[in-house]
C-alpha cells in the first residue's frame, strides 16, 4: 500500500490573502526590525527604545513609529535617524522609510529576562530528621517556624554549593 504524499503548503500565501500583501510585508518587516533592533541601535538604546509600528507612507515608503522611555531618547533617535533608515534597509530588508516618529512610553525597550532562581529542594529524609530533632519543642507555632527556617537554611546552603 503506497503512502499518501502530504500536501503541505507555506503559510505566507494564506496570510497574504487574509491580511493583504502590503500589511503582511509591513508586519514581517517590523518583526525583522524588532529582532535586529539591539544590533541596529546598540544595547543601551535598545533597552530604552523599540520599534512600535510600521505605517504605509506616501508612495512605497513607510513611516516608522519608535517607542521611547524619555524625551532624551527621542532626541537620540532623531540624531540617529539616517543610520536607522540605512540599517532598516540593509539588515531588515525594509523599503524606504520616509519618516520616523517617536512616542513616549514608560515600558518601552527590550529588557533581558531575569531568570528565576531555581530553589533547591530538601530531601524528605532530611525533613524527617529535622522534624525528629525539633520534636521536643512543645509550642507548635515555634516548632513550625523553626522547621521552616531550618529548611530555608538547608536550601540556601545547597544553592550555594551548586554554584561553587
Amino acid at each position: 500500500m503506497a503512502r499518501k504524499i502530504s500536501n503541505l503548503q507555506g503559510m505566507e500565501g494564506n496570510l497574504a490573502k487574509i491580511l493583504g500583501t502590503q500589511r503582511l510585508q509591513e508586519l514581517s518587516g517590523l518583526t525583522r526590525l524588532r529582532r535586529l533592533w539591539p544590533d541596529i541601535v546598540g544595547k543601551m538604546l535598545a533597552s530604552r527604545t523599540e520599534p512600535l509600528q510600521l505605517k504605509p507612507g506616501e508612495g512605497d515608503s513607510h513611516i516608522l513609529v519608535i517607542a521611547v522611555t524619555h524625551s532624551t531618547m527621542a532626541q537620540e533617535i532623531v540624531f540617529l535617524r539616517d543610520q536607522i533608515r540605512q540599517a532598516c534597509f540593509e539588515h531588515a530588508r525594509m523599503g524606504r522609510i520616509s519618516k520616523i516618529y517617536t512616542e513616549v512610553r514608560m515600558d518601552a525597550g527590550f529588557h533581558e529576562s531575569k531568570h528565576a532562581v531555581k530553589v533547591s529542594s530538601v530531601s524528605l529524609g532530611k525533613k524527617k530528621e529535622l522534624a525528629r530533632e525539633l520534636q521536643s519543642i512543645k509550642d507548635i507555632a515555634l516548632r513550625r517556624a523553626m522547621f521552616k527556617a531550618r529548611v530555608a537554611q538547608l536550601r540556601y546552603q545547597q544553592h550555594q554549593e551548586e554554584f561553587q
